[in-house]
């Protein structure tokens, strides 16, 4: 079936504000807004261990190295490691910030089987959960690959890469909702794509738009100590968005009924049997 930019959008703004919907975003919400303390904790550990590695040296020698050294100003520095982060390990410190694009994988695709949940009311913990490790494993396979291609086509032709990221958006759809293996999801996203181009080309400007439009407004807007925070937090909202609107173009694809967020889209109750 065809997609309409229209219906699919105001779709997307339904879904995303139902029980379904405002649950996905708390849990990107969560997520996004701890990753900068994973991020400190990582360079603060990272320093702290270089110079172990380096001859044994601590913090406090560093510290005294400074003030011999006349270079005083520097300590604020010295503090601002020591006061980072967590309080763990370098190789914790390592494993958390590995385990980033693991979790995030995993939270979209919780999103998309949420935000095409029938029940607008109320949250499908057995749809999500339902043959989730299976799905989830085969997703995170399927867009590492995607990425790989998507990285190589934008390396060497910056159009090529371009179109394969269009082409691969209904890829985590076809494995989390239709049950797909690996190649056919992604298969199946190109012919999807390709027979719905304009409209998806023109969502994917629509979305790309919306972000830089967020971006840009929030980071003109003077919040001083919470203009980090409110940027994650206009960052994450147009995230959610993005997988809500892929989500209802795919069902508008496939044959869903876009804009009734009660209704079971055509071909859901067998993709989250699977």
């Amino acid at each position: 079936m065809t997609v309409s930019v229209g219906d699919t959008l105001e779709d997307a703004v339904e879904r995303l504000v139902t029980v379904p919907g405002l649950f996905v975003l708390a849990l990107f919400l969560a997520f996004r807004l701890t990753n900068p303390t994973v991020y400190r904790t990582f360079f603060a550990r990272g320093a702290e261990f270089a110079l172990r590695e380096a001859g044994g040296y601590t913090l406090r020698d560093v510290e005294m190295e400074l003030i011999e050294r006349g270079y005083a100003d520097l300590l604020p520095l010295l503090d601002l490691v020591r006061q980072n982060g967590m309080d763990v390990s370098f190789p914790v410190a390592v494993a958390m910030l590995a385990a980033l694009p693991f979790v995030a994988e995993l939270l979209h695709v919780v999103g998309v089987r949420a935000l095409a949940a029938r029940d607008p009311n109320s949250v499908p913990v057995s749809e999500i959960t339902s043959g989730l490790v299976g799905a989830y494993v085969k997703s995170l396979v399927a867009n590492a690959i995607a990425l790989v291609l998507i990285v190589l086509g934008t390396l060497l032709f910056l159009v090529p890469g371009i179109a394969l990221t269009v082409l691969f958006f209904f890829v985590r759809q076809r494995i989390v909702l239709a049950g797909d293996g690996i190649f056919e999801a992604i298969s199946e996203s190109y012919a999807l794509v390709v027979e719905n181009a304009v409209p998806m080309v023109v969502l994917g400007v629509v979305f790309w738009l919306t972000w830089a439009v967020v971006t840009f407004v929030v980071g003109t807007v003077p919040l001083g100590d919470l203009s980090g925070a409110a940027g994650r937090v206009a960052g994450t909202v147009v995230v959610v968005f993005g997988i809500s609107m892929l989500t209802s173009a795919y069902l508008q694809a496939v044959g869903g009924v876009g804009g009734d967020t009660a209704s079971t889209p055509a071909g859901q109750s067998d993709a989250l049997g699977a």
